[in-house]
């Protein structure tokens, strides 16, 4: 929201979607509500650290590497 051609582009998908920026506002009053201990339920519910994939890009050359933690 803070600048036009991306205010512009919210409200054209929010309109395909049949919603206002109500929604907007009422989803971001349920995030920040969440407590640290639901959103840690819910990252142990869904995510599955054995599944997921960590990549780095870039010129690493003169930096040393980082490993990885399990």
């Amino acid at each position: 929201r803070a600048n036009d051609p991306e205010l512009v582009n919210t409200l054209i998908t929010r309109k395909f979607a049949g919603r206002t920026m109500a929604y907007d506002t009422k989803f971001e009053a349920a995030i920040n509500a969440l407590t640290p201990e639901q959103v840690n339920a819910a990252v142990k519910k869904y995510l599955d650290p054995t599944k997921l994939t960590i990549v780095r890009a870039g010129d690493f050359k003169n930096k040393p590497p980082v490993k990885a933690t399990p």
